[in-house]
């Protein structure tokens, strides 16, 4: 090697450990917490029954709200540094695509509230960021790619898919409810007797609580230990399915909470 090769070669490593040491330290001065929200308004027509929420690297709280259209919050903070940054919102064809939109060299911290009609179906699609979500009568179904899922006070049908994140439903009313967990706990609490209940975990304990009645309880951990204290039912009575791979399968009524 030439020792002009060699110098090429330091300023190139040294190029590198400042870029990176640059961007570490603008990673530390943002915050979107520390700035004001932004507010937009988006129009549904009377025909649309879903509305599908898709959102990437960023946490999102839904909540049904007594409105006319999807109002949505968000908080954004970005610095640049040889690259560039800002977020986007926009409505197309039933859904609703929020997320930043930063490139190069920059640090960007974002976070969403959307406010949805109660009369309108939700389908949640997101990828990096925690998802919480309340108030739904009509069915909710929430797929989280790298992120939690933390659900309450739901009475339609529910739908719940979480990776890489636990996933937690508590005061849920819904006749009919379908939860999985990849990588992490799975916990649902209904406070009303459902129809059917499916339950499956990967990697963590499975635990459903239900109120006082006779399930036909399927209960099984592959790698862990199943127990079920709800009355045992047979056919006519609600369907409960419980399934863990690594992890305890546990069944049991709403009011033993605090007491297991």
């Amino acid at each position: 090697m030439t020792t002009e090769t060699r110098r090429s070669t330091l300023r190139a490593l040294v190029a590198v450990v400042l870029a990176a040491a640059a961007t570490a330290g603008v990673a530390g001065c943002v915050d979107a917490g520390d700035v004001p929200p932004e507010h937009r308004g988006f129009t549904v027509g009377k025909e649309m029954g879903t509305l599908v929420v898709d959102v990437e690297d960023s946490p999102v709280e839904l909540v049904a709200a007594d409105r006319a259209d999807v109002r949505v919050t968000r908080w954004f903070d970005g610095i640049a540094y040889g690259g560039s940054t800002g977020a986007r919102w926009s409505m197309e064809g039933g859904t609703l695509s929020l997320g930043p939109d930063c490139s190069g060299l920059a640090s960007c911290d974002i976070r969403h509230r959307v406010e949805v009609p109660r009369r309108l179906a939700v389908r949640v699609e997101s990828r990096n960021g925690d998802v919480t979500a309340r108030g739904f009568r009509k069915a909710l179904a929430v797929f989280a790619d790298n992120g939690g899922i933390e659900v309450r006070d739901v009475t339609g049908p529910l739908e719940l898919s979480g990776d890489n994140g636990s996933v937690e439903a508590t005061g849920i009313g819904s006749r009919e409810v379908t939860a999985e967990a990849d990588d992490g706990g799975l916990e649902l609490a209904l406070v009303r007797v459902p129809e059917r209940v499916e339950a499956r975990g990967r990697n963590g304990s499975v635990t459903v609580e239900l109120p006082r009645a006779a399930y036909r309880v399927d209960a099984a951990a592959d790698n862990g230990g199943a127990r079920v204290d709800v009355p045992r039912g047979g056919d006519g009575d609600p369907s409960v399915t419980v399934r863990a791979v690594n992890g305890d399968a546990t069944v049991r009524p709403a009011d033993r909470r605090d007491r297991s």
